[in-house]
């Protein structure tokens, strides 16, 4: 979930991007009985509104409406939406998943789930000082788990300065420019494209353009080598929650 800023308190930008970061990674998690039920609550559009307008001058709106009328929907209705799409877009659609949601698929040469990238996400995690819930389901490189991530060192973000923030920000651009950049823009179209619910078309959207933004918040070069060494830092940088399980 989004990070609280406290009352009176101004959001400041690295509060902001937790904010988006922990609400899309929620957002690309199987839509189960809580899930739903915070999805259908709606409190997370205007957090994101609020966190956007900190970060950007443009005009997101457009990415946002959407998300209001659908949830003016009939409850049942938008419950069964949200999970059948999810299942056919994530899981398990016919004749093939549309838009799978793990990184080694699109950055490994033959495609398959658990590949390198899997193993070299999972290293980053321990690395910059982080370690998985026992009972994960999911593989480290589910887009959920990346974002989730993210949001973590965006949230330790907020609460240094000087040095230690350098040092996460450095983090943040090893691990988006590798594991993020390469491929979750080529999800996100294929969401765009292929899914049946106005949701997950405009989640697609939303993350696109939000990675652009931290792709330019960060200073990370248009040319953006997946293959350079996977290290954060040398150094740990902190502790932080369990990286969330995904179902």
């Amino acid at each position: 979930m989004s990070i609280k800023h406290k009352e009176g308190e101004r959001m400041n930008r690295s509060v902001a991007r937790c904010t988006v970061y922990n609400i899309l990674s929620l957002c690309y998690t199987y839509p189960d009985e809580k899930v739903c039920s915070w999805i259908m609550e709606g409190k997370w559009i205007g957090e994101v509104e609020e966190s956007l307008g900190l970060l950007t001058e443009g005009n997101l709106q457009k990415d946002l409406d959407p998300f209001k009328e659908f949830l003016s929907g009939k409850s049942e209705e938008i419950s069964l939406d949200l999970a059948r799409e999810y299942t056919r877009l994530f899981i398990s659609g016919f004749p093939h998943v549309v838009a799978p949601p793990y990184g080694s698929i699109y950055l490994e040469k033959e495609g398959l789930v658990f590949g390198k990238t899997t193993s070299e996400v999972l290293r980053f995690y321990h690395e910059a000082g982080f370690t998985l819930k026992e009972d994960l389901k999911d593989l480290p490189d589910h887009i959920a788990h990346e974002l989730e991530f993210m949001g973590i060192l965006t949230g330790q973000e907020a609460q240094t300065s000087g040095t230690e923030k350098v040092k996460l920000e450095e983090v943040q651009m090893n691990f988006l420019s590798c594991f993020i950049l390469p491929w979750v823009p080529l999800l996100c179209d294929k969401i765009v494209e292929h899914s049946r619910s106005p949701f997950y078309r405009k989640l697609g959207n939303l993350t696109r353009e939000f990675i652009s933004l931290e792709k330019n918040y960060l200073g990370i070069p248009e040319e953006t080598n997946s293959s350079k060494k996977l290290n954060p830092m040398q150094e740990e940088v902190g502790h932080g929650e369990a990286i969330r399980n995904g179902n």
